[in-house]
């Protein structure tokens, strides 16, 4: 149980939420466009207005440095990973980047009586033994039984 909650994470960690992809978007076409514009800052003062080596340097330089993305593309990277490393020390379990996104637009939280939110349709995730034999006892010890884990024994693949 410990490793798949320590899976969780690290996926959520590792995944991209639709404003990261958006940020990565903008970064793909505002870097070329920055470096275009800090030549043409360094040809025009150095070729066109005669300033120094210098001096067209340090302007070209200053357009790199007042335009740098650098903020827009670690910070969102950065605000995911700390959101989901921070709700797992606090004991929520956040799949990805995108659910954590999404919460923002959440209204109504409704808690099961446990204080847990589940889907309600439980299912075999892990078999540790013999998955066939495992399996085979399962099944008979649970085939009359309606109970929902039940039902999660009946129906795992195998």
């Amino acid at each position: 149980m410990l490793a798949q909650i320590v899976e969780l994470v690290e996926k959520a960690q590792n995944s991209h939420a639709p404003i990261q992809k958006l940020t990565d978007k903008v970064s793909d076409i505002f870097v070329p466009v920055v470096l275009i514009i800090a030549i043409l800052t360094f040809l025009t003062w150095y070729v066109l207005l005669g300033a120094s080596l210098a001096n067209a340097l340090i302007f070209a330089v200053a357009v790199v440095v007042i335009a740098c993305p650098c903020a827009l593309g670690l910070a969102t990277p950065t605000a995911l990973m700390v959101g989901t490393g921070r709700g797992a020390k606090l004991g929520i379990l956040i799949k990805n980047g995108e659910v954590l996104e999404a919460v923002n637009e959440i209204q109504t939280v409704v808690f099961d009586k446990t204080g847990t939110i589940t889907v309600g349709k439980p299912q075999v995730t892990d078999i540790v033994g013999d998955e066939t034999q495992v399996l085979r006892v399962a099944t008979s010890l649970e085939a009359a039984s309606e109970h929902p884990l039940a039902a999660a024994i009946l129906n795992a693949p195998g």
